[in-house]
């Protein structure tokens, strides 16, 4: 059942028995809702104009234990903020998918209202178990498609040559989203509803417990690029948190190259997430971190010069000058009119700097301060936190 086909259901609950009804998915995200039918709450103002459920209302509902209940329930109120609500969970094969809310103007749910209620509650679930079908499936391919070995590669882009999933011959870009705020359900929730092919182009995604993926058509990254720029601020607006990033690979031949895609995604993403400036990073426009995202944490961290460990151990303070001097490549002046300081205590500064072993007057030893410290940032444990 297509989203308007739902919507169609719960106006058509709402003008049967005349109050406001709301459908959520399994993590209390809106998917539709009636008009109000001359009842509302703060709740169901703020849901509707935020087009999300604020974590604060998603937790004042866990006292219910809403995942675990089979049957209805009827939610008290609390003054003019909150109205009692009808809640029918809707499950299939013991699974909740969503949950079906009817406002009432008093704590009380009538025996046809109930009915009314169970009746669309059991068209609604259906639709649900459907496209919940329909997500695993589709992620379960790009999961084989990106990350399984030859053969079930292979196998995978089969598959999606025979379902039509992609148009032949063109060319395809990964995007991975991630970041601290992924765990959320209702992230997770959301990422299939903002979109994350350009205009016109073909999109298959997967979501895992890691990250969101999104194989897309596109001529070339920067397209891609512009598109999940877009899907990542709807995003973050949606569930009211900034904590997500996106990494974007290069424009690769057809599914059988998608693999090389999405691990430069991965590399790319994990640059994002070490700067907040930066919520998406291509891979065709980084630099260095190319080299530094290709070793694993725990080699990138052995591989940061010792010299460099004790100018950030001996002296933190420092390094915010130290990475002036180093971005203006050893100008003296820029740097000392930046951070309003006469180049004497800039020239005393970086002798400081230098007691760890490193003359920056030097352009090795400034590659080497410079790459470590980008190590940092990555690992982050760079002094001054992020960019």
């Amino acid at each position: 059942m297509p989203s308007r086909d739902r919507q169609q259901v719960v106006d058509r609950l709402a003008a049967r028995i005349g109050l406001p009804v709301v459908l959520e998915d399994a993590a209390q995200q809106p998917l539709a809702h009636s008009p109000h039918h001359d009842l509302t709450d703060r709740m169901r103002q703020d849901t509707i104009l935020r087009h999300a459920t604020s974590s604060e209302v998603v937790a004042h509902f866990r006292q219910y234990r809403l995942t675990e209940r089979t049957a209805p329930l009827l939610t008290p109120g609390e003054g003019e903020e909150l109205l009692p609500r009808w809640c029918v969970p809707l499950r299939h094969e013991g699974r909740t998918l969503g949950f079906l809310w009817v406002l009432l103007p008093t704590p009380e749910a009538t025996e046809p209202l109930r009915a009314a209620a169970a009746e669309a509650a059991t068209e609604l679930a259906t639709s649900l178990a459907t496209e919940d079908r329909v997500r695993r499936a589709e992620s379960a391919l790009v999961v084989d498609l990106l990350l399984g070995d030859a053969e079930a590669r292979e196998a995978a882009g089969r598959a999606v040559a025979d379902r039509g999933s992609l148009p032949p011959g063109r060319r395809l870009v990964v995007a991975v989203c991630t970041g601290a705020a992924w765990g959320t359900p209702a992230v997770r929730s959301r990422f299939w509803q903002v979109g994350w092919a350009p205009p016109g182009g073909h999109h298959l995604g997967a979501v895992t417990d890691r990250e969101g993926i999104s194989l897309c058509t596109a001529a070339d990254a920067p397209a891609a690029t512009e598109a999940v720029t877009g899907a990542l601020q709807r995003l973050r607006t949606r569930i009211g948190d900034d904590r997500l990033v996106v990494g974007v690979g290069d424009a690769v031949d057809g599914p059988g190259q998608a693999h090389r895609s999405h691990r430069q995604a991965r590399r790319a993403a994990w640059v994002a997430a070490s700067s907040p400036d930066l919520p998406v990073a291509a891979w065709a426009e980084l630099g260095v971190e190319r080299y530094l995202t290709s070793l694993p944490a725990e080699e990138l961290a052995a591989a940061v010069d010792p010299r460099v460990r004790r100018l950030v151990d001996a002296s933190p303070e420092l390094v915010p000058t130290v990475e002036r001097y180093l971005a203006a490549a050893g100008a003296v002046a820029p740097v000392a009119e930046a951070l309003h300081i006469h180049r004497t205590t800039l020239y005393h500064r970086l002798e400081v700097a230098g007691r760890c072993g490193l003359d920056l007057r030097k352009g090795a030893d400034r590659t080497v301060v410079d790459v470590g410290l980008r190590a940092l940032r990555l690992l982050g444990t760079h002094p001054a936190g992020p960019l």
